[in-house]
């Protein structure tokens, strides 16, 4: 997967996803700092969405989020 198949992704499911489940706009979303992920487009496109996201080291062994809020 590439990023903008990723952002294809994001686009068709993230919103009406957060929308199912009722987290309202602000929300944080939680990835890895995979290329596809850290791209610059694909952080564009949460920065014109307005969506917070929380940064995760690839392969990290420490699984424990509550800890990096």
């Amino acid at each position: 997967m590439d990023g903008a198949k990723y952002r294809a992704v994001l686009e068709e499911n993230l919103l009406e996803s957060a929308k199912d489940l009722r987290l309202g706009r602000r929300f944080t979303f939680q990835q890895d700092s995979d290329p596809k992920h850290k791209a610059r487009a694909t952080m564009g496109w949460f920065k014109t969405k307005h969506i917070h996201v929380l940064d995760w080291p690839s392969q990290s062994p420490d699984l424990n989020p509550i800890k990096n809020l």
